[in-house]
């Protein structure tokens, strides 16, 4: 989740859409409906006086069968301004996707990351994450594992534009067609003329992961409110996109996650029927897909009093599909 929209520093939580398009024009896809979702549940918490108190933000899960335990997760924290210390990633291993232990050499990432994806793909894993200079513009980097624990090798992958956000990014390999798609957060939302306010959620393709930092950003969606936090999954035969969204007198002022769907990834999304699919404060949502099972792992805003604070606190609870 991202701070406030109504606060002047917010900062919001395929391919082949060769034009802009803006939220107003995405028909409703009549009938279809997002798939029908369980109870939330609490997965990660911050401890108590630990680094993570609270700010539990976003998870990010692999299958990756190591070390007993059949998934690994990475989670961030919800911090992005002032200082990079707190901007950390931990470790968080589960059987079930539901009971998960911390890894006890946490945090994995010490500084100055946030919004950590990743993904396992021949044996390494890549991260990706945002950075922010002492303006609060950000950027999007990568770094890899052969361990999943120690992460090297960076490379700046969305390049920091100054006065703009490049962040959220979500790393996404189509198996039907190859390639790696990224989808990311991109905004003006600084601005002294609010007038010229954007948030946008842009998206690359690459044959290799690799060639995603030289690859053109084309233009999703675009909006003069909040939307951010864009993630990508392909299920019951066609493609899911969710993103987060904040507006003033709409959804009771709180944070929601949308759902469009599309029958190619390059294709014409439409809104879902059903939206939101995750509504009161419940946001930054990354969709995943195991054991042909939809997983949506969300952050949740605990005091949902103080949602318009710059830093809230907030807990990852997790729903399924319900088959």
């Amino acid at each position: 989740m991202e701070a406030n929209q109504m606060n002047k520093r917010t900062i919001p939580c395929l391919f082949g859409i060769l034009s802009l398009i803006s939220l107003s024009s995405i028909t409703f896809a009549g009938n279809e409906q997002y798939p029908k979702l369980s109870e939330g549940t609490v997965v990660i918490r911050g401890d108590s006086g630990k680094w993570d108190y609270n700010k539990a933000h976003t998870l990010s899960v692999v299958e990756a069968n190591k070390d007993g335990y059949k998934y690994w997760g990475y989670y961030g924290l919800s911090y992005y301004d002032g200082d990079p210390a707190l901007r950390k990633a931990g470790l968080a291993r589960s059987n079930d996707l539901v009971h998960w232990d911390k890894y006890e050499g946490n945090p994995i990432i010490k500084s100055d990351c946030r919004w950590p994806n990743v993904i396992l793909h021949h044996s390494v894993y890549y991260m990706f994450y945002a950075e922010y200079d002492a303006d609060n513009d950000s950027r999007i980097v990568m770094v890899t594992s052969k361990d999943g624990i120690n992460f090297g090798n960076k490379v700046v992958v969305v390049e920091r534009e100054l006065f703009k956000q490049n962040q959220n990014p979500f790393i996404f390999l189509n198996k039907r067609d190859g390639y790696f798609y990224l989808a990311y957060y991109n905004g003006v939302e600084k601005s002294k003329d609010s007038t010229k306010n954007i948030w946008q959620i842009k998206l690359r393709k690459g044959k290799t992961i690799g060639k995603l930092k030289t690859a053109p950003s084309k233009t999703l969606l675009s909006s003069d409110y909040t939307i951010a936090s864009p993630s990508i999954t392909y299920f019951n035969k066609k493609y899911y996109l969710l993103i987060e969204a904040i507006k003033k007198g709409k959804w009771n002022s709180q944070w929601v996650t949308l759902a469009y769907e599309s029958k190619t990834i390059g294709g014409k999304y439409k809104e879902v029927s059903n939206n939101p699919v995750l509504a009161n404060n419940d946001a930054c949502a990354f969709q995943h897909v195991f054991n042909n099972q939809l997983y949506i792992f969300y952050s949740h805003c605990l005091d949902t009093a103080k949602v318009g604070a710059l830093m809230p606190d907030w807990e990852e609870k997790m729903v399924k599909e319900i088959q």
